[in-house]
């Protein structure tokens, strides 16, 4: 409770002004890149009423009287992107191995890095193992409008075994069943959106053999929160124990398979029964950087949205995760994960833009690693946007840009289908058909500017 009190207190003191209400809203002239996989539309408009898309068409669409124009003319409409795989900086989720303030929770901290997906328009966001503390009172807030901030989806605390690497602040190692119940049920009184479960039997890179969550119990798990309303999701590392999770049950898995090349057999199963996977190159591609240190954040998005603080702070990460010697096993099993996501992609699966990292400029990374795969800049985009929801199961509201759904839109000023960097040229973001005032967002950008 004095969490909850000292969060609400640092969330709502002059954090309402960054939101704009726009009312009935009209992008017009406007190339429209949907989400959907289609090819542009160019000379678009998009009517927006309230939160929702009301009308998607050319540019005699009649436009109401009341409404507020903006001139698309040269610029570019996409979705609103998504990041499925957060731990969020200021949760202590990994003290451990990354960089996290010294207090116990940081809400400032976590605010900060939602700011900073907003600000280059990622519009959700799934933290996918957290303190429940924290991730939880975010959520609950962002829902009721009293912080600006992506929308949150969130697991709470993962479920794992003990023995587990990934069990603490973030993950529950569950006792055997039936007494795995009761840690079921704590979970679940939480109201995860997905319940998350590791599944890991090699150890984290090349640390030693680790205690594995039974397959058996697995599946009893996901049966149970099937039961009661649950979607869950598996973190996997190979084919095998991606084929024991998805035997097991699961709706989604949080990683593709990096260890190894999957089989086309594989790539044409996960396909045939729609089972949509996390990219989560990032992580592979940032710890493998740190093996000769971190000028990966000292880029122009970084320094826009990540306080200068944090590169000592990831100093210190690095140095565990180079005497732990992640970086060279990332190296390597980097071209293993984009070429296993090719050939999930080829055989039509659902890939879900995903970091496995806490900053919007990751998020950056992980789109240009996709196309680097050999998925080109167009899927790129879906599996940012609509593929994204698709796992949320949220795709009737979310990730594309059609009539009945929410609104939720990025106005670009250069092509991302010609260059998939030029998402970071961000001019308007728009969230629940509010236009968000990205100049008070609480990022260092606008500190310097005054702001």
């Amino acid at each position: 409770m004095r969490a909850r009190i000292l969060a609400l207190a640092i969330v709502v003191g002059g954090m309402a002004a960054p939101a704009l209400q726009a009312a009935t809203l009209a992008i017009e002239h406007v190339t429209l890149i949907d989400g959907t996989g289609r090819a542009p539309i160019s000379d678009a408009t998009v009517v927006i009423d309230k939160n929702r898309i009301v009308a998607v068409g050319d540019r005699t669409t009649r436009i109401p009287r009341s409404a507020r124009r903006v001139d698309g003319a040269g610029k570019f409409l996409i979705p609103g992107m998504m990041d499925l795989h957060l731990h969020l900086i200021g949760g202590g989720a990994w003290k451990d191995s990354s960089a996290q303030s010294g207090k116990p929770l940081d809400f400032d901290l976590g605010l900060q890095a939602l700011q900073g997906y907003l600000y280059y328009g990622f519009t959700t966001i799934y933290d996918a193992g957290n303190n429940p503390e924290f991730i939880l009172t975010l959520r609950d807030q962002e829902r009721a409008g009293k912080i600006i901030s992506p929308r949150i989806f969130a697991t709470g605390q993962l479920l794992s075994y003990p023995g587990s690497w990934s069990v603490g602040y973030a993950g529950i190692g569950v006792r055997d069943w039936p007494e795995t119940t009761k840690d079921l049920d704590l979970q679940i009184s939480r109201h995860p959106d997905i319940q998350k479960l590791t599944y890991e039997r090699f150890g984290v890179g090349p640390n030693p053999l680790i205690k594995s969550l039974p397959k058996e119990l697995m599946a009893q798990m996901i049966t149970y929160l099937h039961a009661r309303g649950i979607r869950t999701t598996v973190h996997i590392s190979n084919e095998t124990m991606a084929r024991d999770a998805i035997e097991a049950g699961t709706d989604t898995l949080a990683h593709a398979p990096g260890v190894g090349v999957i089989t086309q057999d594989f790539a044409d199963m996960v396909a045939k029964k729609k089972i949509p996977i996390q990219t989560t190159l990032s992580v592979f591609d940032e710890i493998s950087q740190m093996d000769s240190g971190v000028d990966f954040l000292k880029t122009p998005e970084y320094a826009a949205t990540v306080d200068s603080a944090e590169i000592p702070a990831r100093e210190k990460s690095r140095n565990r995760y180079v005497k732990l010697g992640w970086p060279a096993w990332f190296t390597t099993i980097l071209p293993y994960a984009k070429r296993n996501l090719k050939m999930i992609h080829d055989a039509g699966g659902i890939l879900a833009l995903a970091t496995d990292r806490t900053f919007a400029p990751t998020a950056h990374r992980e789109l240009e690693l996709v196309v680097d795969a050999g998925i080109s800049t167009l899927d790129t985009i879906r599996i940012a946007t609509l593929n994204a929801a698709i796992f949320l199961d949220r795709d009737k509201d979310l990730g594309s840009v059609e009539v009945g759904k929410l609104a939720d839109l990025v106005l670009l000023g250069a092509d991302p289908i010609s260059d998939i960097k030029n998402v970071r040229n961000v001019e308007m973001v728009i969230k629940d058909g509010k236009i968000i005032d990205r100049s008070k967002l609480n990022l260092p950008i606008n500190h310097k500017k005054g702001g």
